[in-house]
């Protein structure tokens, strides 16, 4: 339960960061939304994977960090990029809202696939090897 908490604190400063630089991105530089929306979303995956790396995971061996970087902006960066621009425009343009308020339920929507795939496949931990070579549950 602690972890849900950590990534769902990590997630909240993300989730701010992406929807601030999503509003200055289409507002004060004049971008299209789809790529204000990558640009918005990727600085956010990179935020998050410091922020989950130093504080959801902290006790993963830091010789796996590029790795577990690589696999995360591929997996919940690509999912994220995604899903955002995906559900962003479907909201967009079946309600009429403007990007912002579409993008924020595109992230809430999104959440639960990128938790699991980050505790699941990203972030976990290798298993423990006894010395007869069997792994230790």
């Amino acid at each position: 339960m602690t972890r849900w908490i950590r990534f769902n604190l990590v997630g909240v400063m993300g989730f701010l960061l992406q929807t601030l630089a999503l509003w200055l991105l289409v507002r004060g530089a004049g971008l299209s939304a789809g790529v204000a929306i990558t640009i918005a979303v990727l600085a956010a995956v990179s935020h998050n994977f410091v922020w989950h790396e130093r504080f959801t995971w902290p006790n993963l061996p830091r010789h796996e960090r590029f790795k577990r970087w690589l696999a995360f902006h591929i997996s919940t960066g690509l999912v994220s990029v995604l899903t955002n621009l995906g559900i962003t425009m479907i909201v967009m343009t079946a309600t009429g809202l403007s990007v912002v308020p579409a993008n924020i339920i595109a992230v809430a929507l999104a959440s639960f696939a990128n938790f699991w795939i980050n505790d699941r496949l990203i972030f976990r931990a290798a298993p423990v090897v006894s010395k007869s070579g069997r792994s230790l549950p």
